[in-house]
């Protein structure tokens, strides 16, 4: 649940949002050794990611998506981040969102 909306009276009250992670990063060892410790510790991405959105007002869903962006690529250090935001209380549609993908992005 978010404040998103650019109206104010749609910010007042929180709606429902989707928010999407992938996280690239070199997860040869954590493969091969099947070591929770050589991976990214997703409890603590989605934990971050629902504060940041649970303490903050948005405007817009675009918003949404590059501040935790951002923030993912600075606490936990992925190569890039990928992230889908959809709001669902929006007229005359099911959904509405976005999808950005932020860091560097390596070749497969």
């Amino acid at each position: 649940m978010a404040h998103v909306g650019v109206p104010e009276e749609e910010r007042r009250r929180k709606q429902k949002v989707l928010l999407d992670l992938e996280l690239e990063l070199d997860l040869k060892t954590a493969g091969r050794q099947d070591r929770v410790e050589a991976t990214m510790d997703y409890a603590a991405v989605a934990a971050q990611v629902r504060q940041l959105v649970q303490r903050r007002s948005f405007r817009l869903v675009e918003a949404l998506a590059e501040q935790a962006a951002e923030m993912i690529l600075k606490k936990f250090k992925p190569d890039s981040v990928r992230v889908r935001v959809r709001k669902f209380s929006v007229p005359g549609a099911k959904s509405v969102g976005v999808e950005i993908t932020r860091g560097k992005l390596r070749r497969k």
